[in-house]
């Protein structure tokens, strides 16, 4: 006769009972495994499934029973208290679990540690450890004392019946939280003992990543079917999109086309995982990568998702437009599901091919997980789901795995971090099945000949290049008049201007502007939303003299006659180059100028190292003129110094602790940890300020103090996360330091609009009085 269980009548959430979040966090787990290689499967399948079954077990207490019904649970002010903290609890059986099925080992105690932290950040697995001690064990106990045997036996059954290899018994936890002291000293062992690789490190993120992944869709979304409908893409959608498009004749757009074929004739063999797109700058790599990405991922059977990323939130519209582009010309539906924009600041807006719509909640836990076909992000998104410690973080580190992951403008990763990413980067394709394609019109140094496989003959394309000719003017440093007497503007011609910091960028804007010219001015300085405007303005040619920040050297598409940058690394002054004559249309110029303050120091010395300033400087010395052809010989050059020169200690450093697990040290504060690894470093501290600049932010910045009024905690976030994207289009960074400090709301700069004169200048941004050198990032 058939057991016919009754519910446990315990929770995990209002109205959900918790066998059926635990149950259903193993279902999305299962899910996601299923779509990850065979060996990963067969390796770390049935231990995620434990996990994701026992990791709320401590959510059973009378305490949290109590906790979830009381009213002041949402309330702002609210601290649970000690005794409804469940996971601690929850991964002390999960563990004895583990062992029990797969004996000795690390992979129990990587168990316990994601349940044990799956509310937090990972720390160093040898601290964590150390946290555990006989006050623990008792406080457990008491814990353990309040939980209704009946209600938890009926959990337990459940629980087994779902697939659990043990059925679980009150006495079996008090048993296990009395022994765990005892485990300690053979897991100090193991770790000692154990060979410290990063394929620890792979499967630790990977149960980690899972189970966070899991027990957020189940508790928002519920239903699986919500991600399960995969889609397919045909692998010549780009083919369609450009039969449909009509392109001038031209040739930069000869030459356009036949980088094009030559790619997508190329036969794919699916043993080589790391590709290269080195092309000359504007030859259309875009579209190009993302073309041979689709034939990639039909080739591999269509489950492998496309990962875009890029290094500036700048080009992230422009580029996922261009995909957008290509889905609408093939009749495709852009939804959510298919293509995916995410970002800090992007909209909590998803809804599907078939018109279905998702709330806030549902919509962030669909984007933050990247559950689409095609996903166009940030390389910080990317990299900090790579090698991290954090929880939001690495829950979208499994989505690596089966993954064609684009890296475009793969230059501006920093060289310190060069090692730590080609370790990475060749176990993720080993292990994880992800493939990798490098696009970049000036290649660094990152891999090894024999472990790249080029898609390209770049030679052929550098040699037939002849768009603009870069003149250094370095023999001697000059000032910012000195230049404007140097260039002579001339009506007929477009000029860019990229300097490298914020108050060399507003002199020069001022010393062109008192000569009577319209001018366009470019920073982080000026609100996002105004920004993103004047980008699109420029592109379509409402300026024509600019000057900029280097924000608009790597990828965005605009087009001057004439570029004038100042003193940069060798790749920072190709990448400005790229935008100069980049339909060859007339004979373009590029001047690199070695511009000095009032204080004659070096602007390029505020923000860059100063080896690669002289690797460059050394190179553009034998020069009086550098032709577009010679480009490929000299940037090759240069990273043989650069690979020569700089040192990649802080990459060993990181990688050791990657291969130790040492994720943040509790102790060890002189030695590196995974949480040290910063993509972008701040050289000074900053805050946000929030500009009034108009009505539209006036109602933004009214519906934001609303906040205060909502006391729900989770109505609040939901309240400011569908007000934060158009939110953070009106806010910017500044020093800390600034001598014109605005107004505070909490930990917020204001600038209301009454008081707009006295901090902001809507031509060049943030008034800093003060004319202090600010450098950009």
């Amino acid at each position: 006769m058939e057991k016919i269980l009754h519910s446990s009548e315990l929770f995990s959430h209002p109205g959900r009972l918790l066998e059926e979040h635990l149950i259903g966090t193993a279902r999305f787990a299962d899910y996601f495994f299923n779509d990850k290689p065979v060996s990963i499967r067969k390796d770390l399948q049935d231990v995620g499934k434990i996990i994701a079954l026992c990791h709320d077990l401590g959510k059973s207490t009378n305490f949290f029973q109590q906790y979830l019904i009381s009213p002041e649970n949402k309330s702002l002010n609210h601290i649970p208290t000690k005794k409804t903290q469940h996971s601690l609890f929850s991964a002390i059986p999960t563990y004895f679990i583990c062992k029990e099925i797969f004996g000795g080992g690390l992979l129990p105690y990587f168990a316990y540690i994601v349940v044990r932290r799956h509310h937090g950040n990972l720390i160093s697995i040898a601290d964590e450890v150390t946290l555990y001690d006989y006050n623990d064990c008792r406080f457990l106990l008491s814990l353990f004392e309040n939980i209704d045997q009946n209600k938890f036996s009926i959990l337990a059954d459940k629980l087994y019946d779902a697939g659990l290899p043990f059925l679980i018994t009150l006495e079996n936890i008090e048993n296990w939280i009395c022994e765990f002291n005892n485990e300690i000293k053979n897991i100090k062992k193991l770790i000692r003992q154990s060979n410290n690789n990063i394929n620890n490190y792979l499967n630790l993120n990977l149960l980690y990543s899972i189970l966070l992944d899991a027990d957020k869709s189940d508790a928002v979304l519920g239903d699986i079917n919500y991600i399960n409908q995969r889609c397919t893409l045909s692998s010549n959608l780009v083919d369609v999109f450009k039969s449909k498009t009509s392109f001038r004749e031209s040739s930069i757009n000869h030459l356009r086309e036949r980088a094009y074929k030559e790619i997508f004739h190329k036969t794919v063999k699916l043993d080589q995982k790391i590709y290269s797109i080195n092309l000359p700058t504007g030859l259309g790599k875009t579209l190009i990568a993302f073309s041979f990405a689709l034939k990639l991922r039909d080739s591999l059977g269509s489950k492998h998702r496309i990962i875009y990323s890029l290094p500036f939130l700048s080009i992230i519209d422009q580029n996922s437009q261009v995909f957008e582009s290509v889905l609408k010309e093939n009749d495709i539906i852009p939804g959510s599901n298919i293509l995916l924009k995410h970002h800090h600041i992007s909209d909590l807006y998803y809804k599907t091919s078939d018109d279905t719509e998702f709330e806030s909640d549902e919509a962030r836990i669909l984007i933050e997980g990247w559950n689409a076909e095609i996903i166009v992000t940030t390389f910080m998104q990317l990299f900090y789901a790579l090698i991290s410690n954090k929880n939001r973080n690495l829950r979208k580190f499994h989505k690596l795995a089966n993954s064609i992951i684009i890296l475009d403008e793969i230059q501006t990763i920093p060289i310190k971090y060069w090692s730590l990413l080609r370790n990475l980067f060749l176990e993720l394709v080993n292990r994880f099945s992800a493939y990798i394609i490098l696009v970049t019109a000036t290649e660094p140094m990152i891999f090894e000949k024999d472990e790249l496989t080029c898609l390209i003959n770049k030679e052929e394309y550098f040699n037939k290049i002849n768009r603009a000719t870069i003149k250094p003017l370095i023999k001697q440093d000059i000032t910012l008049e000195e230049l404007t007497d140097t260039i002579n503007i001339k009506e007929h011609k477009s000029y860019l201007f990229i300097l490298n910091t914020i108050s060399a960028a507003k002199s020069l804007f001022s010393i062109i502007s008192q000569k009577g010219l319209k001018v366009a001015f470019l920073s982080t300085h000026i609100i996002p939303k105004e920004r993103l405007k004047r980008i699109k303005q420029i592109m379509d040619k409402n300026y024509r003299i600019v000057v900029s920040t280097q924000l608009v050297e790597a990828g965005v598409d605009i087009d001057f006659d004439v570029v004038v940058r100042d003193f940069a690394p060798f790749d920072s002054i190709i990448q400005a180059a790229g935008r100069c004559n980049r339909n060859n249309n007339l004979k373009g110029e590029v001047y690199v100028a070695s511009l000095k303050d009032s204080n004659n120091k070096l602007y390029s010395s505020y923000i860059y190292d100063p080896v690669l300033i002289e690797i460059t400087r050394k190179i553009l010395n034998n020069y009086d003129e550098i032709k577009e052809k010679d480009l490929l010989q000299l940037t090759q050059q240069y990273y043989q110094e650069v690979n020569r020169k700089k040192s990649q200690d802080i990459s060993s450093a990181i990688l050791n602790s990657i291969k130790e697990l040492k994720y943040d040290s509790c102790d060890d504060k002189d030695k590196l940890s995974i949480s040290d690894f910063k993509l972008i470093e701040e050289d000074f501290p900053k805050m946000d300020v929030f500009i009034e600049i108009d009505d539209e932010a006036t109602a933004i910045w009214k519906k934001y103090l609303d906040l205060k009024y909502i006391t729900d905690l989770f109505e609040r976030k939901k309240y400011f996360d569908s007000l934060k994207p158009s939110f953070y289009q009106h806010v910017i960074s500044i020093p800390k330091n600034v001598p014109n400090r605005p107004d505070f709301i909490g930990e917020l700069g204001y600038v209301a609009k009454s008081r707009l004169n006295e901090y902001y200048n809507l031509q060049t941004g943030y008034v800093l009085q003060e004319d202090k050198t600010i450098i950009i990032c």
